[in-house]
């Protein structure tokens, strides 16, 4: 009887070694040392994904959800976390639409609901220099008269784009701080939005410069947390 028995080992060793390979799988993975590790509950990078989008896309790396703010974004400052017209500078783009058709309705709603919450410093106005050379001068110049080198060429022809900006002096006197922040963010006739390649306080400390460019003495931060807040629309 032992002899049988100790025949019958080794059958059923391998027949519990073949059950297993057979039950091997994401939701039966047989006995392995750290299976979460072998088969990970985790999309790789640009990887599918078995959730499409409601455009389509199934892909892992996907845009932010809509009206979302990173973690931080918001300064720890309660002027601003106070102040509807300063903090509406960081949640723009929750609030306003990136649709050109209404463009001009949303900048004039911008104009009214957005203030600069940037202190006018002598170190903001030289970042908003050294900003404004690397982003805004090959069209509005060096000086903010529309003629950098894509409009002029340095030997004296015209550039490649023949819609000319107008000069800061003409142009700036006329708007509020709130509707510059908003051509800034999302762009203007063929002026493109920098709201992606500059942070909030780069675009103003960016506005700052353009403003001096004009002639436009900048309020301080603190001057401007004096004023009331923006009552919300109902």
């Amino acid at each position: 009887m032992k002899k049988q028995i100790i025949k019958l080992v080794p059958v059923v060793a391998v027949a519990i070694m073949f059950a297993s390979c057979d039950r091997a799988g994401k939701d039966h993975t047989g006995r392995i040392y750290m299976p979460d590790m072998t088969y990970s509950n985790a999309y790789e990078t640009y990887s599918a994904s078995e959730v499409a989008t409601p455009e389509g896309v199934n892909m892992s790396a996907r845009k932010p959800v809509e009206g979302t703010i990173p973690y931080g974004f918001i300064p720890d400052d309660v002027k601003i976390k106070t102040n509807q017209a300063l903090l509406m500078s960081y949640v723009a783009k929750n609030h306003y639409s990136h649709d050109p058709a209404k463009q001009d309705e949303e900048k004039a709603r911008a104009a009214n609901e957005i203030q600069d919450p940037l202190e006018a410093s002598a170190e903001n106005l030289a970042e908003g220099k050294r900003l404004y050379g690397i982003n805004c001068t090959p069209c509005h110049g060096e000086k903010g008269e529309g003629n950098g080198q894509l409009i002029e060429l340095p030997s004296g022809g015209d550039g490649p784009f023949t819609s000319r900006p107008q000069p800061y002096k003409t142009l700036l006197p006329t708007l509020k701080d709130g509707a510059i922040f908003y051509s800034v963010s999302y762009g203007r006739n063929m002026m493109g939005g920098y709201g992606f390649q500059l942070s909030v306080n780069e675009r103003w400390q960016v506005i700052h410069y353009i403003k001096s460019l004009a002639g436009i003495t900048v309020a301080t931060g603190e001057a401007v947390a004096k004023t009331e807040p923006v009552a919300e629309k109902k």
